[in-house]
């Protein structure tokens, strides 16, 4: 029996980690994108500052076409 995956909120640093781009970069193709997913939610938003959007993971894999768990494995940055 397969234990689904709970469900994950990703940052847009952590979706441009795993597709080797700027956040920047991440946060233009989220915002113009007709196919991106929409936020789940904004996390730490303040009177002066508008907060940190995320999105649910399962949502950003489809988005990317399939889920794939080693997409999210953490890779080391090459130094040098």
């Amino acid at each position: 029996m397969a234990v689904d995956e709970p469900p994950i909120l990703v940052g847009s640093s952590a979706i441009a980690a795993v597709l080797g781009v700027s956040r920047q970069a991440v946060d233009h193709r989220l915002r113009t994108d007709p196919r991106a997913p929409v936020p789940a939610a904004t996390v730490n938003r303040t009177a002066s500052w508008g907060g940190t959007r995320v999105w649910w993971r399962a949502e950003v894999d489809r988005w990317l076409g399939g889920a794939d768990p080693a997409r999210w494995t953490v890779r080391p940055r090459p130094t040098g």
